[in-house]
């Protein structure tokens, strides 16, 4: 029995079970915990932009350790526990400035936990030869459940549960990552070089420019639409965690398919396709009147953030040596979420407060279409590019 949950394949399914059970917590309910605060959107952009920003040198630091440290997953579980005694610090004092130092704090090292896992996991999947959907696709369904039934925890205990949730389940992500078998990294190549050479790539480039530029719209979404369901378009916490629920069990189509989808069309042309849901998605939120409207939009995330990040996932995975893996995936994070989601918090925060919260989805959603009009001619005249060129 304990050889099976050594597995590469169960281990690496309950380590993503964990980090996904936080990130559902603090993604879907933290901006709820922070406007109930008294902090305007603006500041909650700015503090969420302080989060994706100070991932940017950090994420490279922690991917330098990664491919050099004698067992990445004691480095992993160093890592949850960091994050879990920070979060802690936050009930501890109100006003703006110090939320911002603690979660800036937080965010040194809780944006590294899914790359750096995402690396161990694909590196055990790699060996065994198993796919990576199944497991990834634990993750979402896990995120899914927690995000449906955490609503009524913050109706029932109020919102500073966000806080001890994520404190919680970042512990249990540590004894996970020491679940998983060993990965070592000692003595292979230095990151520094890795990560300047996958960055001369023009395949890795077009690719992250096209990610950028969608996660962006991600940003915005994950601190406002929150707010907006409930402030805006009155729906109770319950209805938040509802609409996450809808939005991470939709990603399981793509995910059970994700393997010989990606082999088949290629990371890029997945990457175009998502764009135009993501267009039409973003502008049925722009344009609902109740928070049921914007609650069947999420049906639509099944074809929008996962193929993004999973098909960036396995390209990396094929484009980087045995010494860089750890560090691609760590720079995808840089660009991804740090470069990214920051722009998407700074300058989405700013607008909310000019033009209104709803508003700012038919920018989004015009970024979008831009994106399918720039990349699309490009990605649908080459054949499938997944590194295996």
């Amino acid at each position: 029995m304990r050889k099976f949950f050594k597995s590469g394949l169960i281990s690496g399914a309950l380590f993503l079970m964990a980090y996904y059970a936080a990130n559902a917590v603090f993604q879907s309910f933290m901006s709820l915990y922070l406007t109930d605060r008294g902090l305007n959107g603006s500041k909650i952009g700015t503090i969420n932009a302080v989060i994706a920003f100070v991932s940017v040198p950090t994420m490279y630091l922690w991917g330098r350790a990664g491919d050099r440290v004698a067992s990445r997953n004691r480095l992993l579980a160093c890592m949850c526990v960091i994050s879990c005694g920070i979060i802690l610090l936050l009930p501890l004092q109100g006003g703006f400035a110090y939320a911002l130092i603690v979660l800036g704090m937080f965010g040194c090292v809780y944006t590294s936990l899914q790359p750096m896992g995402d690396s161990i996991v694909l590196t055990n999947l790699d060996s065994e030869n198993l796919p990576f959907g199944g497991v990834r696709l634990a993750g979402g369904l896990t995120f899914a459940v927690v995000a449906a039934l955490f609503g009524y925890v913050c109706d029932l205990l109020g919102n500073v549960s966000v806080v001890y949730g994520t404190a919680v389940l970042c512990f249990a992500a540590a004894l996970a990552a020491l679940n998983m078998p060993k990965v070592s990294s000692k003595g292979q190549a230095a990151s520094a070089q890795g990560a300047a050479r996958l960055l001369k790539n023009p395949q890795i480039i077009r690719l992250f420019t096209l990610m950028v530029l969608l996660q962006i719209t991600f940003g915005y979404f994950y601190a406002f639409f929150s707010p907006l369901l409930r402030d805006d378009l009155g729906a109770g916490e319950n209805l938040v965690g509802w609409c996450f629920f809808i939005s991470a069990c939709c990603e399981a189509p793509f995910l059970i398919f994700s393997d010989r989808l990606i082999k088949k069309l290629g990371a890029g042309r997945l990457m175009c396709m998502a764009a135009a849901v993501m267009s039409v998605r973003w502008f049925i939120v722009a344009m609902a009147n109740s928070p049921y409207v914007a609650m069947a939009s999420q049906v639509l995330h099944g074809f929008g953030f996962i193929v993004i990040t999973v098909s960036a996932a396995k390209y990396l995975q094929k484009v980087a040596g045995d010494g860089e893996k750890a560090t691609a995936q760590l720079l995808l994070g840089v660009f991804g979420f740090g470069l990214a989601r920051g722009i998407g918090y700074l300058a989405g925060g700013a607008l909310s407060d000019l033009i209104g919260r709803q508003s700012v989805f038919f920018i989004c959603s015009a970024i979008c279409v831009a994106c399918l009009a720039v990349f699309a001619p490009y990605y649908f005249r080459h054949k499938p590019l997944n590194g295996e060129e």
